[in-house]
């Protein structure tokens, strides 16, 4: 009998500790999440269309014509007090124009990933948050310097 009650106690013992550890770990997580803000999305920010000269040898040799979309965090954005649209096309001027690793006019879809990376990188930098988690490519055109004269000169002569 006497067995019977000690295997009672320690029963009483083992799940009264569980429950009390149980509590206290979850109390102790939910602490930890409560204090994170919630994930409020993405908000779409479209550019105009930018127009960003290539320089080759201290040359322009073109220019590469883009839209960009940037995909920006919804709950960062309603704290800024300013439009980050500004920001984030001058970001994405100044990797474009300073890319002289790639070849613009054969574009490679790894290219393309390393650019939008760096615009990404680059708009966050200049912003100094983490706004920005995706760009995407609306239109991309590269466009010769001898073509845009020769449409310029094409188109002028018998317009007036």
């Amino acid at each position: 009998m006497l067995k019977l009650v000690a295997i009672g106690v320690w029963v009483i013992l083992v799940t009264a500790g569980a429950t009390y550890g149980s509590v206290y770990l979850a109390s102790n997580s939910a602490s930890g999440t409560v204090s994170a803000e919630p994930d409020l999305g993405v908000e779409e920010l479209k550019s105009e269309m930018t127009s960003v000269p290539i320089m080759r040898d201290g040359d322009v040799s073109g220019y590469l014509i883009l839209q960009l979309s940037f995909a920006v965090d919804r709950g960062l954005l309603a704290e800024r007090k300013l439009d980050p649209l500004p920001f984030l096309v001058d970001a994405a001027f100044r990797v474009v124009f300073s890319r002289t690793d790639v070849d613009f006019r054969r574009l490679k879809s790894k290219d393309l990933e390393e650019i939008t990376a760096a615009i990404a990188a680059e708009s966050n930098a200049r912003i100094g948050a983490d706004l920005v988690r995706h760009v995407l490519l609306q239109q991309v055109n590269y466009v010769r310097k001898e073509d845009i004269r020769t449409n310029w000169i094409s188109s002028g002569d018998g317009s007036e």
